[in-house]
């Protein structure tokens, strides 16, 4: 349940980062297109990771398939929320960055053209 709610959270974000990009100027395909997959790479993928990492641990070990699967629930749901937890902020973070207006260069002008021509 919390990991279809996370990934509204992503969507949604991705919008409004989107929406930002676009207000301040910024390429908004590109910033949505970093939201979202730094928001599913980090929900989705890493415990994906985290996970065949410890079944081939274990089963290196000499666990059994069913052994494995019993010993991987408690680890798996906490790796979950962080993970959650992590791309949660991840978003916010991106969310924060590209709502920033960006800052005028400062720009200096030509030298005046010479008067004199010799």
């Amino acid at each position: 349940m919390l990991s279809i709610l996370g990934i509204v959270v992503i969507i949604v974000a991705t919008y409004q980062v989107y929406k930002a990009a676009k207000d301040t100027g910024r390429n908004a395909v590109v910033w949505g297109l970093v939201t979202f997959v730094v928001g599913v790479g980090i929900q989705i993928g890493i415990p994906i990771i985290a996970g065949i990492i410890l079944a081939i641990v274990w089963m290196s070990s000499g666990t059994s398939v069913p052994e494995i699967q019993e010993a991987m629930a408690a680890p798996s749901l906490v790796i979950g929320l962080v993970c959650l937890a992590l791309s949660l902020v991840a978003v916010w973070i991106i969310l924060r960055q590209v709502s920033k207006i960006p800052e005028e260069r400062a720009f200096v002008s030509p030298p005046a053209p010479p008067t004199n021509f010799n």
